[in-house]
């Protein structure tokens, strides 16, 4: 069987109305170009500072989650919220993937488990362990007529335990939604990606922000959103322009590689 999916690539801001409204119209289009499955990125309702973030919340959360149902419903289609924060029971909040099923349920939620604390130089200062509770939990898997699908979020890119964890419930096709710096995009965005994919023998799609979030000119991401084979080959890419990416995924080509590859049968750790 083949189908197509699709990224959506955006360069979202404090504003969530604004935010969803190019959403969907993005979504809209990769819908009509065919897409069955579609992720939004990281932070794709809401991205500003942590004060507007804990003013605006249940807002943000609220109307991020009607607008993945209502979206999903009216275009039959699978779609991959790929990051809203969600009240945690700590009084800090959850960083949250959901998927919304053609029928308008909820199929998948999956809480970011690693959390970035970092310095990148980029001169802006990343930790969002302070505010941002961890899930600690391996994402689940969700079972569709296109195959196998999870999602991890963004920094959990760097830990292939993870998805080796996700290879092993024989997950055809993993989301990695996220809002990359651009010093670490441009060293390990796409080495990452197409490792995860080949190690894993399974598609990888990235939906991912870009550009400038900010009106001071501080927060800035990679874009490169990317569909990768289970090959390691980049099926799809766009640059650093707002937009989506669409590419077939064809689940024969997956079985034959597992089948003339089957390293993942030959592990011994």
């Amino acid at each position: 069987m083949n189908f197509k999916a699709a990224v959506v690539q955006v360069t979202s801001t404090a504003r969530v109305s604004n935010n969803l409204t190019k959403c969907r119209q993005f979504v809209e289009e990769a819908s009509k170009a065919g897409a069955k499955v579609v992720g939004l990125p990281e932070n794709f309702s809401f991205m500003g500072s942590e004060a507007e973030k804990q003013n605006l919340l249940g807002q943000i959360e609220e109307e991020t989650y009607f607008f993945l149902k209502e979206t999903a419903s009216e275009l039959g289609i699978y779609l991959l919220g790929g990051g809203f924060p969600t009240k945690a029971p700590s009084g800090k909040v959850y960083n949250t993937a959901v998927i919304i099923g053609p029928n308008g349920e909820e199929v998948f939620r999956y809480h970011k488990a690693h959390l970035f604390d970092a310095v990148v130089g980029d001169g802006f200062p990343y930790k969002e362990s302070n505010h941002t509770e961890s899930g600690e939990a391996v994402p689940s898997v969700v079972q569709t007529e296109y195959g196998k699908i999870s999602s991890a979020i963004c920094y959990d890119l760097r830990f292939p335990e993870l998805f080796r964890a996700l290879s092993k419930e024989g997950v055809d096709l993993c989301f990695l939604p996220a809002a990359f710096t651009v010093p670490t995009g441009e060293a390990h965005w796409h080495v990452l990606l197409r490792a995860r994919a080949i190690e894993n023998l399974m598609y990888v799609l990235a939906p991912g922000q870009t550009g400038t979030h900010d009106p001071h000119g501080k927060r800035k991401t990679f874009g490169h959103s990317l569909i990768i084979s289970p090959w390691g080959e980049i099926l799809a890419e766009l640059d650093s322009d707002e937009g989506f990416a669409i590419a077939t995924i064809e689940m024969e080509k997956l079985s034959e590689i597992r089948k003339t590859l089957p390293s993942l049968q030959h592990r011994r750790f």
